[in-house]
């Protein structure tokens, strides 16, 4: 470690009044809707930690640290401009390896900061998911790890300033990502060690196994919070149903429900119906109607816009109503 850097276990002057957690895949998903599409989205669990062992985790905590780094960091930087940000990612890679210095510079003695999201979106003029996805990458390399804080009082989350751990030491590119690069950078790569080990005497770490520090990280979490998923179902699982329940369907309720379909059709653009009522399915009886949908989001989007919509079509048609009611498929 370096001898003047601050190890302190206060993370802030009243942290005492905060929880700090880390938000990590729970292997479960979701549906969304995106440009008026559903999509599958992962959802992330809280992992919550002692405001100890967050002060305490280290990047570094299985490496060798490059000697008299604060006294090249010129060439560490160059480093990990040039050669760390094409293995970082193919078309974005410069400018994460120029967040993650960003991130350095506002760590001063310490090998954390607390930085607002906005600050770094001002800093890299880019939008809130285009730096999420910078960080995300940063994160899976093992460059930082992110915590989150929440009042204990309360479940708000203070979204906006998070607190990053940076690495202080660059790992030397592992033999699988240098053999990703094209041969001029790596023609660059020994050009530039050569250079380096013969004027600076640096050595670079050869190696680094941040996933098992991590893992080993998070056998210490205290809570573990788990959303639960809005949707259980996914887009494969939802056509094998609706296909099940198409099957299982009355011949001339089926009949009935296409011709309402039919009319809703004509008072959407085509996007709009094939999002929301495509795989809709409908029946009734004594004037009751059931429509079932094979998500959450389309049955709550019908629910909350478009029930005057299907009620006109069945009145339009002559069929008898009494009420509606919007629900799953599962619920049949």
């Amino acid at each position: 470690m370096f001898d003047e850097f601050d190890s302190s276990s206060s993370l802030l002057p009243d942290s005492h009044l905060y929880r700090f957690y880390r938000l990590v895949p729970s292997g479960e998903k979701e549906t969304r809707i995106r440009n008026g599409k559903p999509v599958e989205v992962s959802l992330n669990q809280k992992e919550y930690y002692s405001e100890k062992d967050v002060a305490e985790f280290d990047l570094e905590e299985y490496s060798k640290l490059l000697p008299d780094m604060n006294g090249n960091v010129t060439i560490i930087n160059n480093y990990f401009i040039r050669f760390w940000g094409p293995a970082l990612h193919k078309k974005m890679g410069g400018i994460i390896a120029y967040t993650f210095i960003i991130l350095r510079s506002y760590c001063w003695d310490k090998d954390y900061t607390w930085i607002s999201l906005s600050t770094l979106e001002e800093q890299l003029t880019v939008t809130r998911p285009t730096l999420k996805q910078y960080l995300d990458v940063l994160e899976k390399e093992g460059f930082i790890i992110r915590f989150w804080r929440e009042a204990k009082d309360s479940k708000k989350t203070e979204q906006n300033t998070i607190l990053i751990k940076v690495r202080r030491a660059i790992p030397y590119l592992t033999k699988e990502k240098l053999d990703k690069l094209s041969d001029n950078i790596k023609r660059e790569h020994q050009k530039f060690l050569r250079k380096v080990q013969k004027e600076s005497h640096l050595e670079f770490e050869q190696a680094y196994n941040y996933t098992t520090i991590l893992e080993n990280f998070r056998k210490k979490s205290i809570e573990v919070f788990k959303p639960e998923a809005k949707s259980s179902n996914s887009p494969e699982q939802s056509e094998k149903l609706y296909e099940q329940i198409l099957q299982e369907f009355d011949y001339e309720k089926l009949i009935n429900w296409r011709m309402i379909l039919q009319r809703i059709k004509g008072r959407f653009q085509e996007s709009t119906f094939e999002t929301y009522f495509k795989h809709t399915l409908g029946e009734e009886k004594n004037g009751n109607w059931i429509v079932y949908c094979r998500s959450k989001f389309e049955r709550d989007r019908i629910d909350q816009k478009y029930r005057d919509v299907i009620k006109e079509a069945i009145e339009d048609l002559a069929f008898p109503f009494e009420n509606l009611k919007i629900t799953l498929y599962k619920s049949r």
